[in-house]
């Protein structure tokens, strides 16, 4: 990523993948570069050494939804209820990957874990 910067890095940076994507993310940063985390995806491999940031006075924030439920209850839910409005309205589209039937829910489970869906994956009864 420096490359791309001119050695400099980058301001901000957005991973939702975690793991050593995201101690790799660190090293991206710019000086004073934020590192947002949303989710764990690769639960592996994501032992960030505190002095990695601190020696570019570099910020690390997490983003996690149950977090938020817990602490900003009204705030969260109110905000998911306008989202399933503007989905409802055909403002909002929520891409759907694949479908499979209750039966193969094995396999629909499968086929989260394989980090392959581009999209929601959806079970039917």
């Amino acid at each position: 990523m420096r490359e791309l910067t001119d050695g400099r890095g980058v301001d901000v940076i957005l991973d939702s993948v975690g793991g050593e994507n995201l101690v790799k993310s660190i090293r991206a940063l710019a000086y004073r570069g934020t590192l947002v985390s949303v989710g764990v995806a690769g639960r592996a491999g994501s032992d960030v050494a505190a002095m990695d940031l601190w020696q570019n006075n570099n910020a690390l924030r997490g983003v996690y939804l149950g977090g938020a439920l817990l602490a900003e209850y009204p705030r969260v839910h109110q905000m998911i209820a306008d989202l399933i409005v503007r989905v409802a309205a055909g403002e909002l589209r929520v891409e759907i990957d694949r479908s499979f039937p209750l039966a193969e829910a094995a396999a629909a489970h499968a086929y989260v874990e394989s980090r392959k869906a581009f999209g929601r994956v959806v079970i039917t009864p």
